[in-house]
């Protein structure tokens, strides 16, 4: 059952119009220290033209873990499936790998702090994906958009989950912004990578706005903790 403390959002997404099923993503939140650079590190890119700027209002600091399509008539299941995974999985800690732009393909212009993988967090994937694959309602656009040129392991994603990043293709990280494909930033403004490397310790769902973003929360739970929706 949804508790008050997110009640109001979702009355917010019941009176969306147009859509009966939103974009969605199950993401791993930054601890505080983590998030308040990457905010930093987002707003240091803004004056060369990033797109978005991470504020934890419009624009959440996260790491992916699934996206996929919610159709809004089953919120109240998927908050419950949420709230379940966090209370039976433990607090994430990841290592940076540094910053990266994407300067060609799909993604290109995206600026992210990426992390490595590690058994903990691939299992968490693996769990997460268990459960939401079975309660999503299609695959959003942008993923079957990428089916027209996917090949192998992301094709067999895309075909069983919906989703391309997953198993090998797994790549734990933060997007700071994105970029116009005729811009190329210098990403040398930004603070060492090194602050970046610490932990996760709350498991969100999020609606999706475009290039990726987080845009508005409709759950977050503490990992390990049997604790009430955090807003």
């Amino acid at each position: 059952m949804l508790t008050s403390c997110h009640r109001s959002v979702y009355d917010e997404l019941m009176n969306t119009p147009n859509p009966q099923t939103i974009p969605c993503d199950i993401v791993l939140l930054p601890d505080n220290a983590q998030s308040a650079l990457a905010l930093q590190a987002s707003q240091l890119l803004a004056p060369q033209g990033g797109l978005t700027v991470l504020d934890n209002q419009n624009f959440y600091a996260h790491a992916s873990l699934y996206m996929f399509q919610m159709a809004l008539d089953n919120v109240e299941t998927c908050v419950a499936a949420l709230q379940k995974l966090a209370a039976n999985s433990t607090p994430q800690q990841l290592a940076q790998a540094g910053y990266y732009y994407l300067d060609s393909g799909f993604g290109k212009g995206y600026v992210d702090i990426g992390f490595s993988q590690n058994t903990a967090v691939n299992d968490l994937q693996h769990r997460v994906i268990a459960v939401f694959n079975e309660l999503r309602s299609g695959m959003r656009e942008s993923d079957k958009n990428k089916m027209s040129d996917a090949s192998g392991l992301k094709l067999e994603n895309l075909q069983q989950y919906g989703y391309p990043s997953i198993g090998e293709l797994f790549r734990p990280h933060i997007t700071l912004t994105k970029f116009p494909a005729e811009i190329e930033p210098d990403l040398s403004v930004l603070p060492p990578a090194s602050g970046f490397t610490g932990g996760f310790a709350r498991l969100g769902l999020f609606e999706m706005g475009a290039n990726g973003t987080c845009i508005r929360q409709i759950a977050a739970f503490e990992l390990g903790a049997a604790a009430e929706p955090q807003v």
